[in-house]
């Protein structure tokens, strides 16, 4: 975009691109409200919760197939045109970003963020640069918007932007360098914000007249339950950035504004972050040619919650008049409620000098496919994410042997792995800046295979980081396992590689040992017997 130069024109500028990019955003948050309750009581917000959420465990298990935090590992590939000489810096620069992500918990957040984008549709991971470490933090949808929802991917976005909420004394603290703080702070509003969408009663409010006061009935459970939602006593200032492409610096502009619309920031994303680059990951498990945030994992399950709540209902309401079925009194007079009571307490007696009474009970009949829908709606749960019963650790009819189980498990989960493919390519977007953070912020001493020293800056930009193996994965691990093991059988690799690819716990004590078998036995490697020789007569 072409930014303007007049101070007065550019900020008005800022303010139309910043109301553009949220023009979805209330309508997303309501949405996002319904979608966490069902993810996380099994029902709408104005119900209560579910007897049962089946949703919850559903999306936990889902997760476990898609990723893995203790088992991913990147590696780095080098591009066609590289250097030859580089791949020897590429074992410890894979190992200092192995360690970089693992330090900073990135695992956990990502983890954190692909729960959130199948319950929603989207979620984001932001990285932050402060005093040469890499922080990474989860950024809900809610309070991210983009310019075109029309468009997939973040990169191919002229302008978005990220909200968030800070305290009036740390946004003092931050504006610690700026010539105009005082200033700045007298102009912002602060006002006390909770992150919850609507009040609390209201969203499950059935309104009969709103003019000037709010009548109505709330369905709403007396004794209450803990609906998660963070509660803020301090005031504090929303926040806004906005991230606008620039053609004349070919880099995104951030802007930094505060409510009630104070320009605080105008710099280039140089200044903050890597040239050219947006430190926003979007994880987005279903996406979508013509619409940027995807779909909910959630939202094709809800309606199955909401089946499977009502035949519960049904069920406990058929089992509940089974215990205490309905009672038929004929031909008695008086008080029949006293007649009831009677009946329904220990030593009950009930009496009549009437002719022709009865008392009879009218329990229901309970079916014997009572539980048989039920069934059914958990396996439509499973049939919706591509999760059969093999890959549920459940048995199958028909299955003969391990090796039959482990075919269908590998047909069973192309489904699964259809959607780990996508968890992965965020994984190397984020594994990649994170690659390139280190080359621009860490000056750090590395030595390459050969014992000479570098830093990561000195390493070539042409390259590439991938998720070694398909390691994020659970659903790879058992095929690369068997590939490992075959290519080493086959002399195809040696026991160092064997050991890097199958990444065994004690794995740098495993391959030091090696090392020193090995030069203590340089021909044999310390574990070979050498065949005797052939007898010269007998050939």
């Amino acid at each position: 975009m072409r930014i303007p130069r007049n101070l007065d024109d550019r900020e008005n500028f800022y303010l139309d691109l910043i109301r553009k990019c949220q023009t979805s955003r209330e309508t997303r948050r309501a949405d996002y409200q319904s979608l966490r309750s069902y993810y996380s009581f099994g029902s709408g917000p104005e119900k209560s919760p579910a007897l049962y959420n089946k949703i919850y465990p559903h999306i936990d298990q889902l997760v476990s197939f898609l990723y893995s935090a203790d088992s991913t590992r990147f590696t780095i590939n080098l591009g066609a045109s590289a250097p030859e000489a580089e791949y020897k810096k590429i074992p410890r620069l894979s190992q200092a970003l192995n360690e970089e992500w693992n330090h900073s918990n990135a695992d956990r957040v990502f983890e954190q963020a692909l729960v959130w984008s199948l319950v929603y549709d989207s979620a984001f991971v932001k990285l932050i640069v402060h005093n040469s470490t890499i922080n990474p933090y989860y950024v809900d949808p809610a309070n991210f918007g983009v310019l075109r929802e029309d468009i997939a991917y973040t990169d191919r976005q002229e302008a978005f932007v990220h909200f968030y909420y800070i305290t009036k004394s740390d946004l003092y603290a931050r504006l610690y360098a700026h010539p105009n703080r005082d200033s700045i702070v007298r102009r912002i509003q602060t006002t006390a914000h909770e992150p919850q969408y609507v009040p609390d009663g209201v969203d499950r409010i059935v309104l009969s007249a709103v003019d000037p006061t709010m009548y109505g009935t709330v369905n709403m459970d007396l004794y209450g339950y803990n609906r998660m939602k963070a509660k803020v006593e301090e005031e504090t200032v929303e926040m806004c950035e906005l991230y606008v492409w620039n053609d004349e610096t070919q880099d995104y502009q951030v802007v930094t504004t505060a409510d009630p619309q104070v320009v605080i920031y105008d710099r280039a994303n140089e200044e903050m972050f890597i040239k050219g680059e947006s430190p926003f990951i979007q994880v987005c498990p279903n996406p979508m040619p013509d619409y940027y945030w995807g779909q909910s994992e959630v939202s094709r399950l809800m309606f199955l919650q909401d089946a499977r709540n009502q035949r519960m209902n049904e069920i406990l309401e058929l089992l509940s008049k089974q215990v205490s079925p309905p009672t038929l009194l004929s031909g008695f007079t008086g008080i029949l409620d006293e007649k009831d009571f009677a009946l329904n307490r220990p030593g009950g007696l009930l009496s009549s000098d009437m002719p022709g009474v009865k008392a009879e009970r009218l329990a229901p009949q309970l079916p014997q496919d009572l539980y048989a829908q039920l069934d059914q709606i958990d396996a439509m749960f499973e049939e919706a994410s591509g999760i059969n019963n093999v890959l549920s650790g459940k048995g199958e009819q028909g299955v003969r042997s391990a090796g039959h189980a482990s075919q269908l498990a590998r047909l069973g989960s192309s489904r699964a792995k259809k959607r780990a493919l996508n968890i992965e390519d965020a994984l190397e977007k984020m594994s990649s800046l994170y690659m390139k953070l280190i080359q621009a912020y860490d000056n750090t001493h590395y030595k390459d295979i050969d014992g000479t020293p570098f830093i990561a800056d000195q390493f070539t930009k042409n390259y590439m980081v991938k998720v070694d193996a398909h390691s994020n994965s659970p659903i790879f691990m058992e095929d690369m396992r068997s590939l490992a093991f075959n290519m080493f059988k086959a002399g195809a690799i040696d026991k160092e590689s064997l050991i890097e690819l199958l990444d065994p716990p004690m794995k740098q004590q495993l391959l030091e040992r090696l090392k020193k078998a090995e030069q203590n036995h340089p021909q044999g490697g310390g574990n070979v017997t050498p065949m005797p020789a052939k007898d010269k007569k007998h050939g």
